[in-house]
């Protein structure tokens, strides 16, 4: 296994390798005819192995970063982010490029990477009554 500094250089390499082909994706969108756009955009709810303050605030910077990408929100309560992907083709390929861009980061910035479970089950979520109570 590669000592600590050495994870977090293969990691800027691996960011900056995404960041220019996202970069690519879009520039090559915005130039495209509308008739034969690509877009496909969705907000995908991605369970999260992040647990600090500095993770969260790590990975939705990363995610907001590299275009074509937001972080909408994160549910520390329940382990998810909520993404807005451009190019989202299924909800399964928009969360395991996350999940890998997760995984990297955690792996780069942990002395040592330790547990990387995710939630399995997304939370179920009740809209409010006019009171503000769950219904």
């Amino acid at each position: 296994m590669m000592s600590w500094p050495f994870r977090i250089i293969g990691f800027l390499f691996w960011y900056a390798k995404e960041f220019v082909s996202a970069n690519l994706s879009v520039t090559a969108e915005v130039l495209r005819p509308r008739a034969r756009s690509k877009m496909r955009p969705a907000i995908v709810a991605v369970p999260a192995a992040s647990r600090s303050d500095s993770e969260w605030t790590m990975i939705s910077s990363l995610i907001t970063l590299t275009p074509g990408t937001l972080t909408i929100t994160i549910s520390r309560e329940h382990g998810i982010l909520y993404v807005h992907g451009m190019f989202v083709e299924s909800r399964e390929e928009l969360v395991a490029e996350i999940q890998e861009m997760e995984d990297r980061m955690l792996h780069a910035m942990r002395r040592a990477p330790g547990d990387l479970t995710r939630p399995t089950q997304l939370p179920v979520v009740r809209p409010l009554d006019e009171a503000g109570e769950s219904r």
